[in-house]
Formats: structure tokens, C-alpha cells, sequence
């Protein structure tokens, strides 16, 4: 399969997206479109949040997330990439509503063609913007920050994304995932933070992560 530069609008179309959710549940080996469906919002949402919020934590101004303005890097295995933004915001307090706006129709078109219900969907959302802006922030040597963005970004996106949850461990902020992308239903072991872990477990798998970082 070659790779693909795709409009941002392409992830509006149901073909298009059918042909993600069919190329994902050969990847994860699942017959199921909701476990397909689930675990490429779960990878997708990481990629496209990363591109857009990074430049916002490095240098403070907002990408424009608009699909008619969006590129869509689909690489050689039919996953997404990457995605470049057509230009900024004119200012960083647009961004909660320009980001609802832009992700809504693209999780309407996943949530009508693979089954999952649109709450997962939009937990799944809180997640990404989390880990990317504490990510960013890491790297930036200010993690609390990364908190204090991502809480203000997902409260201003507003319900139905589920508040945006952390927990300091070895005196360092870990994301408290909301959201389950899964991956155990596909035969792997769940990630560290899933909410259906037992709470012990969580709790220790969750420190050994923070001992790591």
C-alpha cells in the first residue's frame, strides 16, 4: 500500500473510514468493528493531538484544527501518520471550540461505521489531549503545566469529554486514563493506567511507569 496525503475531510467519509477500520482489524487480528473502530481512534487521536497541541505548549499559539485546512499523512501499513495544520488560530482561547468542532464529525463518521458509542469515543479524546500536553510539558521540563493546559483545554471542549484526570506518583504527574481502548479484547495485556484493571494492579503497574520516566 502506498502512502497517502489525505484532505482532512477524508476522515468525514464513511468509505474512507471503513477502509481504516477494515485495515485495523487485520492489523489486530479482531473480527470485532467496535474493538477495530476503538483501537484506531485510540492511536489516530494520539497522532493528531500530538501535531496539533505541541506547538501550543512550545510557543503558545494554537494550530488551526479545521479538516479543510488539515492534511492527513496515511503511511505505507494504512495508518495515520501525521497530520499538518493550514495555518494558527487568532488566538489560543479558540481552541477548545475550533478542536470539538473539527474532531465531532470525524468521531460521528467512526461511531456510524464501526458501532462504538460516541461517550468512549470522546474519553478516549480527554486521554490524547492529556498525554500530549503533559508530554510536551515534560520535555519542556515543567510537567504541572501540562496538567493546568490539558484541564483547561478538555473543560473547555465541554461535556461529553469526561474531565481530564492525573495522579502524581514518585512526585511526577501520570495521566489517570478515563478512557479503554481495548487492546485486551484483541489479545494484549491491558495498558498500564486502564480504568478496568483491578485498582491495586493499576495502582502498581502505574508506579512502576512513573519509576521509569
Amino acid at each position: 500500500m502506498a502512502e497517502r496525503i489525505l484532505p482532512g475531510t477524508a476522515l468525514t467519509d464513511p468509505a474512507e473510514m471503513e477502509r481504516f477500520v477494515a485495515d485495523n482489524r487485520k492489523r489486530w487480528s479482531t473480527d470485532d468493528n467496535r474493538v477495530a473502530g476503538t483501537l484506531w481512534w485510540y492511536s489516530t487521536s494520539s497522532v493528531v493531538l500530538t501535531s496539533l497541541l505541541t506547538r501550543l505548549a512550545e510557543i503558545d499559539l494554537a494550530a488551526d484544527p479545521a479538516l479543510d485546512r488539515l492534511r492527513v499523512h496515511v503511511g505505507e501499513d494504512g495508518r495515520v501518520v501525521n497530520v499538518y495544520p493550514g495555518g494558527l488560530l487568532p488566538e489560543v482561547a479558540a481552541l477548545p471550540t475550533a478542536l470539538r468542532a473539527a474532531l465531532s464529525p470525524v468521531l460521528e463518521t467512526l461511531s456510524a461505521v464501526s458501532g462504538v458509542r460516541l461517550p468512549p469515543l470522546w474519553a478516549i479524546t480527554t486521554d490524547a489531549v492529556a498525554n500530549s500536553l503533559l508530554r510536551a510539558w515534560r520535555d519542556l521540563g515543567d510537567p504541572a503545566r501540562g496538567v493546568a493546559q490539558a484541564s483547561w483545554l478538555v473543560a473547555g471542549m465541554g461535556r461529553p469529554l469526561p474531565p481530564a484526570r492525573f495522579v502524581e506518583l514518585e512526585g511526577k504527574p501520570l495521566v489517570r486514563r478515563v478512557s479503554c481502548c481495548l487492546i485486551d479484547h484483541a489479545g494484549f495485556a491491558p495498558c498500564a493506567s486502564c480504568p478496568h484493571q483491578d485498582p491495586e494492579v493499576r495502582q502498581g503497574r502505574m508506579l512502576d511507569a512513573a519509576r521509569r520516566l
